[in-house]
């Protein structure tokens, strides 16, 4: 492994507390020495102002070189095309795969999802949670949709969008169901039914919800997967991770959402270390993760 020219943490003043408290913290010395290691390995695919565009937006950048470095474990040979696209790809036969990083925040706007208020109790925000993920798939298909006129990409490419939602309070772990999934398909609250009779067995199931509001009214549909606007997309993968939290094994907590109606269909081997849902037959189907790869090996 090719020793990068220069170490990622630049001196002088930055805007993003998390990029100063793991560069100047003593605490943060073996968070430092992580995010270096993947600097190390991850440098090759990096645009030009990615050293310099992470004082200020460590998080996302942490997330696309903590994904291509998981991706690298896992077999993945990756190469980029240029500071345009999506962030890197990997060949798989004729075709490539194209992964797209994003790490969206709580948003600024009157659908953001609040920060948490010591000793306040409130709801968890729900729909505004789901609204995070809604837009970050709308905003990625624009940039697809824009790559794929350049002929950066080939309509006959996989194309995978890659969620890191740790900014978002409660996203990373949600309810029984995660929210990522709750974003693409129509899938709402559980619910349970009961029977008064004795030994009468409990119903329970996801509730239809194939949209919500944002604060002045205006519906977002949550049925992306099963419309031709997001057929572009071939999966969804999503993690919480972050600097301070990374695994023990790379990508342990990633989990793969396939888009039942997507042009180009991956096979599931491709991500076999991951726990996996595909939605067929109106249902929705969880395959667990084969064991996964830690990083010492």
């Amino acid at each position: 492994m090719a020793t990068p020219p220069d170490p990622f943490f630049m001196d002088g003043p930055c805007q993003d507390l998390a990029y100063q408290n793991t560069r100047d913290h003593p605490g943060g010395e073996d968070d430092k020495s992580f995010v270096e290691q993947l600097w190390a390995r991850f440098y090759p695919l990096a645009d030009s102002h990615f050293r310099l565009d992470a004082r200020n937006h460590f998080h996302q950048r942490f997330w696309e070189m903590y994904l291509a470095v998981t991706l690298m474990e896992h077999g993945f040979n990756l190469h980029r095309h240029s500071d345009e696209g999506p962030e890197f790809y990997a060949s798989v036969g004729t075709r490539r795969i194209w992964f797209e990083a994003v790490a969206p925040g709580p948003g600024d706007g009157p659908d953001h999802v609040p920060q948490l208020v010591f000793g306040e109790v409130t709801d968890i925000p729900t729909e505004q949670i789901i609204l995070r993920f809604t837009n970050a798939l709308d905003w990625k298909r624009r940039k697809y949709a824009a790559a794929l006129k350049k002929k950066i990409i080939s309509a006959e490419d996989y194309y995978v969008l890659a969620i890191n939602s740790w900014e978002i309070r409660y996203a990373p772990h949600g309810p029984s169901l995660p929210y990522f999934i709750q974003a693409f398909l129509p899938f709402g609250p559980l619910r349970t039914l009961f029977d008064v009779k004795p030994g009468a067995p409990e119903e329970s199931f996801y509730a239809y919800r194939p949209q919500v509001s944002k604060v002045n009214g205006s519906p977002v549909s949550t049925t992306a997967f099963l419309d031709e606007v997001a057929s572009f997309c071939s999966a969804v993968l999503h993690s919480g991770v972050h600097s301070a939290t990374y695994l023990k094994h790379f990508g342990g907590d990633f989990a793969v959402l396939h888009n039942p109606s997507a042009l180009r269909h991956l096979d599931a081997s491709v991500f076999q270390w991951c726990e996996q849902r595909t939605y067929r037959d109106n249902q929705l189907h969880r395959s667990p993760p084969h064991p996964p790869l830690s990083m010492d090996a």
